[in-house]
């Protein structure tokens, strides 16, 4: 997947005329999408719970 998608955003970042420059409104979003994808793997047991997930050889819920 990542060898679709790098590409694609190289070529929209040359493209893009933003008063922030070429790289850095890129490298916002990324971030971004990175710090939610981390906050989500770290609350991946407590998600998979409250989604229905077997109780069975987990670890018991501490959410809130």
């Amino acid at each position: 997947m990542i060898c679709m998608v790098l590409p694609c955003v190289r070529i929209w970042s040359d493209k893009c005329s933003s008063k922030y420059g070429r790289r850095r409104p890129f490298i916002l979003a990324g971030s971004l999408m990175i710090s939610v994808v981390v906050t989500i793997i770290g609350f991946s047991a407590d998600i998979g719970y409250l989604l229905g997930d077997a109780d069975e050889d987990h670890r018991n819920f501490k959410g809130t």
